[in-house]
């Protein structure tokens, strides 16, 4: 994504394209799909680098901050603090080696599955999952209250009006639709596991930190992506048996 110096005005609404982000990604992963003949490890290795090239690590960074303040057992004052101290700290770096196991390990067999044919839908799936997600990242940032008084994620959301939800709103039911097109079953399971982990999300946020913040928005997008590639290696694993 561009990089620019942002101005009060330009936070304005900007929370309604972040599912064109999610776009750029899916179709850049379609791209991809290419490279078809190369090894599943390599595919998985370019899959999974795609999104990072994208948005920079972007949410990556705030899933680190909350993992650290997570681990933390801290008071919400403390936690919130944890999480805008910009140094690493040990479980946030213990948190990324899980993610990047879990995550490499559960892509290979969505890639596996696709190579073979006996899931041709999950990558398709993998790839619009980037949009949905950022819909609903977008439109829970707006709805939930928010720990704190200012940062980024009060910027962008405090003023979201009606409009925006109905925009975040239209774009989340296109990407379901095509989901559900390209593979219908991924899409009904890996929709019940997005609604139980927001559910999680919710009441996790509330009880730690007082609400959402910049930091937790990015922490949902990685685990929710990381929510859909499990699920999407359960189902093409199902296919095998």
């Amino acid at each position: 994504m561009p990089t620019f110096e942002w101005g009060d005005v330009d936070y304005r609404h900007s929370i309604s394209f972040l599912p064109l982000v999610g776009v750029v990604i899916g179709v850049l992963v379609g791209i991809a799909t290419i490279f078809e003949d190369l090894p599943v490890f390599v595919l998985t290795a370019i899959f999974s680098v795609i999104p990072l090239l994208v948005t920079g690590g972007f949410h990556l960074d705030g899933f680190m901050d909350v993992y650290d303040a997570k681990s933390s057992f801290s008071e919400k004052e403390k936690s919130l603090e944890i999480m805008k101290d910009p140094h690493i700290g040990a479980f946030a770096t213990i948190g990324l080696l899980k993610l990047v196991i879990i995550w490499a390990g559960a892509l290979y067999l969505v890639v596996y599955g696709w190579k073979t044919g006996r899931h041709i839908g999950g990558v398709y799936s993998y790839a619009a999952s980037f949009v949905t997600v950022r819909a609903l990242c977008g439109l829970i940032s707006i709805i939930l209250p928010k720990a704190k008084s200012d940062g980024m994620l009060v910027r962008e959301a405090g003023d979201a009006a009606i409009k925006d939800k109905a925009i975040l709103g239209a774009e989340l039911i296109i990407a379901g639709t095509a989901w559900a097109y390209v593979d219908w079953m991924s899409a009904i399971c890996c929709g019940a596991g997005l609604f139980a982990f927001s559910t999680y999300y919710y009441l996790m946020c509330k009880k730690r930190f007082g609400g959402v913040t910049g930091d937790t928005a990015g922490y949902y997008v990685v685990m929710s992506e990381l929510v859909v590639v499990v699920i999407l290696a359960a189902i093409g694993t199902a296919y095998w048996l």
